[in-house]
Order: C-alpha cells, then structure tokens, then sequence
C-alpha cells in the first residue's frame, strides 16, 4: 500500500526577507496586497516584518494582522523583551498571530555583531521564548548561521528553546554556506536527538543551492520552508517560493511529500511582487520567467509542438499561464516546424515548396538582424507564397 505523501508548510516571507531587498520598499497597500495574494494561495504562515524596526513598519504588520484573515500574521523580532512586546502588539489582532524571535548562534555573530559567550547566547534564547510563551502559543524561534555554528551548540540552544515550549525552530542557512547534504544531516541529526521538535529549513541562495538545501531539510525530517516568491531577499536572496511549490508537487511522488498551495496562481502572484518590488524577473528564471515555456532550437520545437512532454516536464496552466504562454522563439537556430507554427498564428498556410523558400528568406534575414517581428513574419509569408518570389 503506498504511503501517502506528507504535506509540507510553508514560512512565506515575501514580505519581511523578500523586503531586505537592496532597492525594495513596499508601502502599506501594497504589503497588504501581496498578503492577500499569499493567503489565497494558502500558505501557511506569512512573515509580514520587523515590527521594532520602524514606525511604518510595524503599522503595516497591524494593517496586515487585522485585514488578513486566512493565515499566520507573524513579526520576527530580537531577543529583547521590548522588541518581542512590540512584535505582539503589531500581530495580536490577527486571527493566528505569531511571534518569531532569533539569534545569531555561530561563533562569529557570538563574537563579531554580539559580543557575547555561548551561555549568553543561551540564555537569550532561552529568555526570549519563555517571554514570548507569555503572550501566545504560538512562538518560533530561529538560529542565525545555524551552519556555521557548532553542532554541539546547536543541541544546546533547539533543547532550551524546547523546554519553553517553542513551536518551530528555524534552522538557517543564513549565508548560503551549506551543501545540501551538509544541511540535511544537520536537520537528521537534529530530529534524531529531538523527534518531538518542528523544524522550518531557512535557506539562502548565495552558492545558487538554496532551494536544493531546503528539499534536503525536509526530505531529512523539516516540516516546514521558509521562502520568499520570485527568490527575493538579502544578497543573492532566499530559496524560490515558485521552485519550491513546483518541485515538490512536479516530483511528489520521490520526495514522499506535498504541499498544499494554489500552484496556479503562482504566475500571477509573481507578476504582482515584481511590480510592487521593482525587481523584475530574469528571463530564464524557473518557473515564472519569460522564458520559461519558450523554445529556441529547431529540434526542441519540432518535438514541443508534436507532443509539449518532449521538453516540458510542467504545463503552462500549472502555474497559471495559458497554452499561448508557451512561446516558439523563431531565431537562427529555429526549424521549420517553429515557423510554420508562427505563420499558422498569424494566419498563412504555406505549402512545403513555399515553407522551404519562407525558412531561407528567415535565415537569410537573420543574418541581419536578431529576432524576426510580426511585420517580417508576414512579409516573408506573403512572398514565399508568391509563385516566383526571389530570395532577397
């Protein structure tokens, strides 16, 4: 009997990480759009901010916290009392508030940005939750550069923060330092010595191995991801909210796990981020960017158009995209299938004889310039398919 696939969570964090940004700032209406858009997708949790780090911050958190009804409101905030009050007090209207206070936990964040032992750190930590326990129960909490700390400090603080009854714990790949099968070990070992804890794979994206970390988390014993839509965030930023809901519902079946999102709003939720961020999306980027349904090769095209599952291992309506979203890019390296396909849109029908002389006048021409528009389309259809056109 097959086992049924564990459904994954997700931490979405568009909003707070997505926000870090360099160049990104969102005002409250459109925070509060692309929350809504978040939601309805159903993801879990929603990372909305850090409500101490502005006054126009934390108004956006409480906008959002009494708006937004069909998920987790959360507010990251620092292990001081004050900032977690301040978390609180911009969540606790929200239907499902949560608090998500963190430390740095590696021996150069101790030393270097904190100033502080291990039994400091330790006790923050400890603190910190306890205090947030006091207000809800709902209270994650997150290891800064989990992967550069010690192993045996990383038991230390997960059995602290468990003791006070913490619900997730964050374990971050903050700089984008793990191999995969580092950081799979890493969540292994962890649920090995604490099968009782819940665990959310933070993982950046400065190796480009942020979204293959994050899979090696979960298929290791994470229960849930944090991510951020069209793989916004600090640097090189976080593991791509689109490739994570994609690759796991597209390999299901291997990975034994699941989610439960609107994979087909995704095109449209991404579309909505990078028009209020201001950071568009790269043309090759997976699953959203332009490219993404486009064929370039003649033998690609020839094998798409004759059965799209020769190149395509998703469809353009799983994502929220059309069969006409799905593109033959008629270049140098194009075959006549892809511009036979083009002339059909466009209204021609040619004959073999005159596709022949059509594919040479678009060769030709593509010696002079780089794309062929709709005007150069027509023009070569409609002398090709006069009797005695001579090639240009």
């Amino acid at each position: 009997m097959a086992t049924e696939p564990r459904i994954i969570k997700f931490f979405e964090t568009t909003l707070r990480d997505g926000e870090q940004t360099p160049g990104v700032n969102y005002f409250p209406e459109e925070k509060l759009a692309i929350a809504r858009a978040l939601a309805d997708m159903g993801f879990d949790t929603l990372d909305c901010g850090f409500a101490v780090s502005s006054p126009g911050e934390f108004e956006c958190l409480r906008l959002i916290a009494r708006e937004v009804r069909n998920a987790e409101i959360c507010s990251i905030a620092r292990t001081h009392i004050s900032d977690i009050d301040r978390a609180w007090e911009a969540v606790k209207d929200a239907e499902r508030p949560v608090i998500h206070p963190f430390v740095g936990t590696s021996p150069l964040h101790r030393q270097a940005k904190l100033g502080k032992t291990r039994a400091e750190v330790l006790e923050m930590a400890r603190t910190a939750v306890a205090h947030g326990r006091s207000l809800t129960e709902n209270v994650d909490f997150a290891l800064e550069d989990s992967t550069r700390t010690e192993h045996d400090f990383i038991l230390e603080v997960c059995e602290a923060v468990l003791k006070e009854g913490v619900r997730f714990i964050a374990i971050c790949d903050t700089v984008g330092y793990a191999l995969p099968w580092e950081f799979g070990q890493l969540i292994a070992d962890i649920k090995r010595e604490f099968p009782q804890a819940r665990i959310s794979a933070h993982c950046h994206d400065d190796l480009g191995m942020a979204v293959a970390n994050a899979l090696h988390g979960l298929i290791n014993g994470a229960e849930r991801v944090d991510t951020s839509f069209n793989g916004l965030g600090e640097r090189a930023g976080n593991a791509a909210t689109e490739e994570l809901v994609m690759a796991v519902r597209t390999r299901s079946a291997n990975l034994g796990l699941d989610v439960r999102v609107d994979s087909t709003k995704i095109a449209a939720t991404s579309r909505l981020v990078a028009r209020l961020s201001g950071m568009q999306v790269q043309w090759t980027k997976s699953i959203v960017g332009q490219n993404a349904f486009s064929h370039g090769g003649g033998i690609h095209q020839d094998g798409v158009l004759k059965d799209a599952r020769t190149y395509e291992i998703m469809t353009p309506e799983s994502v929220g995209l059309s069969a006409a979203d799905r593109r033959m890019y008629v270049g140098k390296l194009s075959g006549r299938a892809a511009l036979d396909d083009q002339f059909h849109k466009l209204g021609y029908t040619l004959e073999k004889e005159q596709l022949n002389r059509a594919f040479e006048m678009a060769k030709l021409l593509l010696g002079k310039k780089k794309t062929l528009e709709e005007m150069d389309l027509r023009y070569i259809a409609e002398t090709a398919a006069q009797p005695t056109s001579p090639l240009p």
